[in-house]
């Protein structure tokens, strides 16, 4: 990136100076645009198990989770790691990395044997995209299709033990990563959605 000034700070001040950023879509995107795979993993059972059990049982979850997958995510040396709720948030320089880092957390979960309740383990679910992404150096990380996607992936289309990938994300990976992934598609808000789908099974 060639600027000081965030993402957002940058079109403030174009806005600021009368300039259209729709019109500087060139500039802006060389200053901050950059081709990541980004990986979007969300907890299961956030709102059912903090109403029946209450807000502290799931964070106490939360904070084992935190502890159990901070080793496991910096041994892949992402390029962004955040925590935001229950969400965890990555990007990495390739989609072989992303898929690498999902597989192996969902490993550690199950392994782990954390339990969200004394009958139920606890589950993440993952989303991953690539591609050309607008980066801001804050709190609020990339903006862009493939963001997106991930995050309708990881947050509301996959299940415990699940982790997704965009059609983009598929086709950057090496296929002996995804050889267990299998098509699917859905349609959401009237707009057709492919990708590609693992479901993670402990080893008999």
């Amino acid at each position: 990136m060639t600027s000081d000034q965030n993402l957002f700070s940058y079109l403030a001040s174009l806005m600021d100076q009368g300039k259209e950023p729709d019109r500087l879509a060139d500039d802006i995107w060389s200053r901050y645009g950059r081709r990541v795979a980004v990986v979007v993993i969300d907890s299961v059972g956030f709102s059912r198990v903090s109403q029946q059990h209450g807000i502290i049982h799931f964070m106490t979850r939360l904070v084992r989770l935190r502890r159990l997958v901070t080793p496991v995510i910096e041994s892949f040396a992402p390029v962004e790691f955040k925590f935001e709720a229950d969400n965890i948030f990555l990007a990495f320089e390739d989609v072989d990395q992303a898929v690498s880092v999902s597989l192996a957390i969902h490993e550690a979960v199950s392994g782990d044997g954390l339990m969200l309740t004394q009958e139920e383990p606890f589950k993440v679910c993952i989303g991953i995209g690539y591609g050309d992404l607008l980066y801001s150096e804050t709190l609020e990380g990339f903006f862009g299709e493939e963001m997106n996607l991930a995050s309708k992936l990881g947050e509301d289309l996959a299940d415990g033990g699940e982790t997704l990938l965009t059609l983009a994300a598929l086709e950057a990976a090496d296929p002996r990563l995804t050889r267990d992934f299998t098509r699917d598609s859905t349609n959401i808000s009237g707009v057709d959605l492919e990708f590609s789908r693992h479901v993670f099974t402990e080893d008999p």
